[in-house]
């Protein structure tokens, strides 16, 4: 099987032209470690990701077509192989399954928009990405959005939304009440009107 076929499941591959494509690469920088053929541990940092692609600056340069293991915060273990040298580093085309690379747009909308959602590294401690993510986002005048949880804390959440919600906007997320305190065009920040209680707050919870 080639680099770009599909498993007998039809699950993994490395992403697509078009499916790279769909999203917008971000540039972020994320200190993490990453193993060449070698399987030595090297330090790295990320230049620039999208759910198809990583840039890192690597002390350690390998050859085009040479598997790379890498680890970084938020994103996990990602694997592919180097397909372009750059200055200081290389770039690699990711293999991934389509849960995979959903899960990556998700955590990318999530670091485009952290700032500006107030969803910065000072919430790290309290912070879980629940493994139920999709949720339903009812508004008050009964209209129903799917979304997807970004990002959760006792008080409120992260949230990527199809379409752009106004500050001040009541919703429920779930069965959880809510009032938007800021948005962007593709994510809103979200105050929930009861914090979760300590003993709920874990990955299995459903809002």
């Amino acid at each position: 099987m080639t680099a770009g076929q599909s498993s007998a499941t039809g699950e993994t591959a490395i992403a697509s032209g078009s499916d790279r494509r769909r999203f917008a690469r971000v540039n972020v920088a994320l200190d993490g470690r990453y193993m060449l053929a070698d399987r030595k541990d090297h330090p790295c940092r990320s230049v620039s990701i999208s759910p198809g692609n990583l840039t890192l600056d690597a002390p350690i340069i390998g050859a085009i077509g040479e598997r790379v293991v890498c680890h970084l915060p938020l994103l996990g273990r990602l694997e592919g192989e180097i397909v372009r040298h750059v200055p200081g580093g290389f770039a690699m085309s990711m293999i991934t399954s389509r849960r995979q690379r959903l899960h990556l747009a998700d955590q990318l909308t999530w670091l485009a928009n952290r700032d500006a959602l107030g969803l910065g590294e000072a919430r790290a401690g309290e912070r879980l990405v629940p493994s139920r993510r999709s949720v339903i986002i009812t508004l008050a005048d009964g209209r129903r959005l799917k979304g997807r949880v970004l990002d959760l804390s006792h008080t409120g959440a992260g949230l990527a939304v199809p379409e752009s919600l106004a500050p001040g906007t009541q919703l429920r997320i779930g069965n959880t009440p809510a009032t938007v305190a800021r948005a962007t065009s593709e994510a809103i920040g979200v105050h929930f009107h009861e914090a979760i209680p300590a003993d709920a707050f874990n990955e299995d919870i459903r809002l």
